[in-house]
Order: C-alpha cells, then sequence, then structure tokens
C-alpha cells in the first residue's frame, strides 16, 4: 500500500479565520477530555458499563512566533476577555484524507505564552471546545 501526507493540506480555522504558519513537529492536537465509557466492577467481579455522555475536548494549535495569525487570535483572545463574545466555530481538517473534527462553540482558553530564545520559537495556542465531533479517518486514495 502506498499513500500520500502533506502537511500543507491540514486546514484548521477559527471563527471562519484560516490559521497559518505551522511549527514544525507537531502542530495540530484534538482530544476529547474525557473517556466515552466508564467501568465500573463490584465486589464480585460484576461489571457495568457506564456511557459518558460528554463530548469537550481541546485543540492544541502550534504556531511560528512569527506567524500573522498570532495577531488575530490575540484579537480574538482580547475580544473574549473584554465582551465575552470571541468565540465561534472550529474546524480541523485534512483536505487529503477523511479525517475532520469540529465544534460548533469553541473559544481560546487564554492568550499562548511568550518565550524568545536564541532559535526561533512557537506559539501554542489552546482552544476549548463545548462539543468536539471527532471523526477519525485515514487519507484518500
Amino acid at each position: 500500500m502506498f499513500l500520500n501526507y502533506d502537511p500543507k493540506l491540514v486546514q484548521v480555522s477559527f471563527t471562519g479565520i484560516p490559521l497559518l504558519g505551522y511549527a514544525p513537529g507537531t502542530f495540530v492536537d484534538v482530544d476529547r477530555a474525557e473517556d466515552a465509557f466508564k467501568l465500573v466492577a463490584g465486589a464480585t467481579g460484576d461489571v457495568t458499563r457506564v456511557r459518558n455522555r460528554k463530548i469537550n475536548g481541546s485543540v492544541t494549535v502550534t504556531l511560528l512566533a512569527e506567524s500573522p495569525t498570532n495577531d488575530l487570535l490575540s484579537a480574538q483572545a482580547e475580544l473574549d476577555r473584554l465582551f465575552g463574545t470571541g468565540y465561534g466555530p472550529l474546524l480541523v481538517k485534512n483536505v487529503n484524507g477523511t479525517t475532520i473534527c469540529m465544534a460548533e462553540i469553541a473559544w481560546i482558553k487564554k492568550p499562548a505564552k511568550v518565550e524568545y530564545g536564541d532559535d526561533a520559537t512557537n506559539r501554542e495556542w489552546v482552544f476549548d471546545c463545548a462539543e468536539l465531533l471527532m471523526e477519525v479517518g485515514g487519507a484518500v486514495l
């Protein structure tokens, strides 16, 4: 089997803003906050599986410090801090595959940490998602 992956075909947008200038390495991380089911075992070994209806989660995007997207995300975070209106849809999609993750309501957890060194640095943005829908797929042949 032969498949292709192109990081340039991974698209992320927040409130309609396309995020650009990804850092090297892992630049998008999508994760649900809790397990889908919990196992409860009784004293005699009886097992009950408990469904967890919570589907909140987070998306972490790592950008280069020089990315102009940092300015746009800072403005969204400040808008949310001042007026509580800096939230909106978040979309993560692999155009060369079938994976798609989205939240109708997402917001920036806090402004990215700022650090400088003797090499280029990154800015990590964490988005909290009220309901994180995830379709984890593969590559398109």
